[in-house]
């Protein structure tokens, strides 16, 4: 144990570290889907139509938007964990507002709220789990991300359960409380700024205007929203898809993004392993294509079975969500990874960079998904994510190509990374 990983940390601290990244991951998963089984109820609660919730949701998009032009220039000044306390405080007080809101536009005040706090905290924690995975010279972002997923699928989990036993109001106050608790408890364990490399990552970074971003983190982030898109639809829609096409009641209506939820825990848990001797990329170009088949299956077929027997439909379309979350697993992990090879831009440039673009583009899908929604269908509505998934196959597949790996921070020699975290 008195062995070091590196000039700066112990073997016994970077498995603290490790575990707080999991702890962290875990938390904010678990935030973000504790009110998505109850996203009906929400919808009622502020009166608003089909068309009018997506609109809302695309315009709080902008909120998010903003930390992504100066996170990592708060990043390289302060550390990463000093932003994470203070975000996710923040995060938590403004989604316990969610049950007091009774129109529309009280809840657009607070999801830009939200999606400002929860964007600057999400670049921190990002930037900081990738510097970490380049210093112990290994891909593990997968396990984090698995930790996220698990996060996700628990809240989905629990909220769903207590939907018929705790009003929508209380239930995000206790909810809240319970996760800024945790996080302080987990971030405690995380580096600090003295160990995080920040400083190391300024003197990377060069002074990269907005319309000389490199032509690669562009491709990166349309593949980063390509990829992440369809799993930002089944947060917002799957509770519906499954009220409206599925026939499901409150406290079952979680079960379409559970079901997908847990099956990208398996592939990010898998991802270590995987790329062993595989491009990580090249692996997330096949798993799209598998993914995009197989959510338009589970659309298409559910309701047809829905006629018959609703819990049939969950469980004949079940396997299907299964492998849509399979292949949507190494989606975010293959781009942000990208992100911490970019030449001439530190970790945290590169990615609040691809996160700014992303966001851009996500602020009009969502808006086209509502409409969608609204016009037409649900159902119908799935056909964009579905084609999102090809898209992401063809530019991991670009990625895979050039072949980048990971690069060593400047200031942390490596010795075997074995010693440090687990192998899969």
């Amino acid at each position: 144990m008195g062995a070091l990983t590196t000039a700066m940390m112990s073997v016994s601290r970077s498995r603290k570290a490790h575990n707080g990244l999991v702890g962290a991951f875990f938390i904010q998963g678990f935030l973000s889907l504790s009110y998505i089984p109850r996203i009906p109820e929400l919808i009622d609660q502020i009166h608003v139509t089909f068309a009018t919730w997506g609109l809302i949701l695309g315009l709080a998009t902008l909120g998010g938007m903003l930390p992504l032009v100066m996170a990592n220039h708060f990043i390289n000044r302060v550390g990463t964990r000093p932003i994470l306390q203070v975000m996710f405080t923040l995060v938590c007080l403004t989604m316990a507002m969610y049950g007091f809101v009774n129109n529309g536009w009280m809840f657009f005040g607070l999801a830009f709220t939200q999606a400002f706090t929860m964007s600057f905290f999400n670049v921190a924690l990002n930037s900081h789990s990738v510097v970490f995975q380049n210093r112990i010279g290994r891909v593990i972002l997968g396990r984090f991300h698995a930790a996220w997923s698990i996060g996700a699928a628990s809240a989905s989990i629990v909220s769903g359960a207590l939907a018929t036993v705790i009003p929508f109001r209380e239930y995000m106050v206790l909810i809240t409380s319970i996760a800024a608790v945790g996080l302080f408890i987990a971030s405690a364990m995380l580096l600090g700024p003295a160990e995080d490399g920040h400083e190391q990552e300024k003197k990377r970074a060069k002074s990269v205007g907005i319309f000389k971003t490199p032509k690669y983190v562009s491709l990166l982030a349309f593949g980063l929203f390509c990829g992440v898109f369809p799993e930002l639809v089944m947060m917002d829609w799957s509770a519906v898809f499954a009220k409206n096409a599925l026939h499901l009641n409150p406290s079952q209506v979680g079960l379409p993004y559970t079901i997908f939820a847990v099956s990208m825990i398996i592939a990010r848990l898998s991802i270590g392993r995987l790329t062993r001797n595989r491009h990580l990329s090249s692996i997330a170009s096949k798993a799209a294509i598998v993914a995009s088949v197989s959510m338009a299956l589970a659309v298409f077929i559910g309701p047809i079975f829905a006629g018959i027997d609703p819990l049939l439909a969950v469980l004949v379309t079940g396997i299907f969500w299964a492998i849509a979350g399979l292949g949507t697993g190494p989606q975010v992990p293959s781009f942000f990874s990208a992100s911490g090879s970019v030449p001439g831009m530190s970790t945290a440039q590169a990615m609040s960079r691809m996160s700014l673009f992303t966001s851009i583009i996500i602020l009009g899908a969502k808006v086209i998904m509502g409409a969608l929604a609204q016009g037409i269908s649900v159902q119908v509505a799935f056909i964009f994510p579905i084609a999102t998934y090809l898209v992401a196959s063809v530019i991991a597949s670009s990625v895979a190509k050039k072949g980048y790996k990971p690069e060593k921070v400047t200031g942390f020699p490596m010795t075997s990374p074995v010693d440090v975290i687990p192998e899969d």
